[in-house]
């Protein structure tokens, strides 16, 4: 038989009253009205209802299950597991992001904050759920790989999804591999900024899920094969990023030589016999071989043809800059149900890299920054052809490929937004 606290019927009264006015306020109540309801139901004074969930779909229109998710944010994010107040590491956390991370194993944890989005929270909940023997079978059938100059390369894991992320997005990956050349802390710094320019961004590939962060916070990933996150701190990863792409200069060539030989079936050359000194390790990585220096080699191939991931790269937590609203009842038990409380583009597995825009909802924005992109490459190639000491034809035809790249984006958005005013 259940055991119940003794109250007044005046507590009782506050009680039920404090859970409605916190439904109307900001989602960092939920933890509050948790709280409140965990007191009632302990209480067993249900005002005439069989049981605390009763009592709440009579009383605020709460579903079973929105109930249950108030109780267990309250016990996994408040003080002790049993107080109004939230833990300081979650204030700033939408209630659906809240929701969300509720069946998220404990080591991951830490990979979120409070800019993460809903979208990349789910994503990696389907990345947790995929077999790892699958994953990793399907990664040992395609390493060896291509490599640009026509060498074969070992990538790890890390570098497989380091290159899918830029391979629509090889206008950044150029700006960034100029910083880095630069060979400057601040360089190094203004590359970070570039691939977070919302202070987060995430790609998953194979056996990673990868989390970029503003730059005092660095880098996380999580290997599908180990139960704890990696760790880097930026100039690390930058370093990896570099050791992953070099020793080209143009981000474009990379791609095409990498395609041209997968796609005509031709066996790549092998590199020339190790020196017998191996690169150091990092905290996460070795890069286990290293390319053939001055086999650069060059593809005819143009890729003018490159999809963007089509996402909102733009997209920023709600809990970033205000408080999400709780709004009505229903709504609340909508966005505690589904997780929907914050907006995600769909499909896609990278965010916040820039440099290929298109997403739902920023349009506008995104063809603004498709335009400066289109003219900070062709300013870099004009600047490139007027050097008549030794003008680099592969970095300039590199600058090129990149603006018709842009331009085929610039116009599919340009379409969209002609679409939409021709529909209003």
């Amino acid at each position: 038989m259940e055991e119940y606290t003794q109250i007044t019927i005046d507590q009782w009264m506050q009680w039920k009253e404090d859970i409605r006015q916190k439904l109307a306020e900001t989602a960092n109540n939920f933890v509050y009205i948790g709280y409140r309801l965990k007191q009632i139901r302990d209480s067993g004074m249900y005002g005439g209802a069989a049981d605390i969930f009763e009592f709440a779909q009579k009383e605020y229109g709460l579903g079973k299950s929105t109930v249950s998710r108030f109780i267990a944010i309250n016990e996994k994010y408040s003080e002790n597991g049993n107080s109004l107040e939230m833990k300081a590491e979650y204030r700033g956390f939408s209630s659906s992001k809240l929701s969300e991370m509720l069946t998220l194993p404990d080591a991951e944890i830490a990979l979120i904050n409070e800019k993460t989005t809903v979208r990349a929270i789910r994503e990696l909940k389907q990345f947790d759920a995929e077999d790892p023997e699958q994953v990793q079978e399907a990664e040992e059938a395609i390493n060896p790989m291509p490599a640009a100059g026509g060498v074969i390369r070992e990538y790890t894991p890390l570098e497989k999804c380091i290159i899918d992320m830029f391979r629509t997005k090889q206008a950044t990956l150029q700006e960034v591999l100029d910083l880095l050349a630069q060979g400057t802390a601040e360089g190094k710094q203004q590359a970070a900024e570039l691939l977070t320019p919302s202070d987060q961004a995430f790609h998953k590939k194979g056996l990673v899920f990868l989390f970029l962060y503003e730059w005092g916070q660095g880098v996380k990933y999580k290997l599908m094969t180990e139960p704890e996150p990696r760790s880097l701190t930026w100039p690390e990863f930058l370093d990896i990023l570099a050791a992953t792409f070099e020793p080209l200069e143009s981000a474009v060539a990379f791609y095409d030589d990498m395609d041209a030989q997968s796609n005509q079936g031709e066996e790549p050359v092998a590199t020339s016999q190790q020196s017998g000194e191996s690169e150091p390790e990092t905290e996460t990585e070795q890069i286990t071989e290293e390319r053939e220096d001055g086999q650069d080699g060059e593809s005819e191939t143009l890729h003018g043809e490159m999809e963007p991931d089509g996402q909102d790269e733009g997209e920023k937590s709600a809990a970033g800059s205000s408080p999400e609203s709780v709004g009505a009842p229903d709504d609340n038990a909508d966005a505690l149900e589904s997780g929907d409380g914050e907006t995600g583009a769909a499909g896609g597995s990278a965010e916040g890299v820039p440099a290929d825009p298109g997403g739902d909802g920023n349009l506008s924005e995104a063809t603004i920054e498709l335009i400066d992109e289109i003219k900070f490459h062709t300013d870099r190639a004009r600047e490139m052809m007027n050097n008549t000491d030794a003008p680099s034809w592969r970095m300039i035809k590199g600058r090129l490929r990149a603006i018709i790249d842009r331009v085929d984006v610039l116009i599919r958005d340009l379409d969209i937004l002609e679409q939409e005013e021709e529909e209003e």
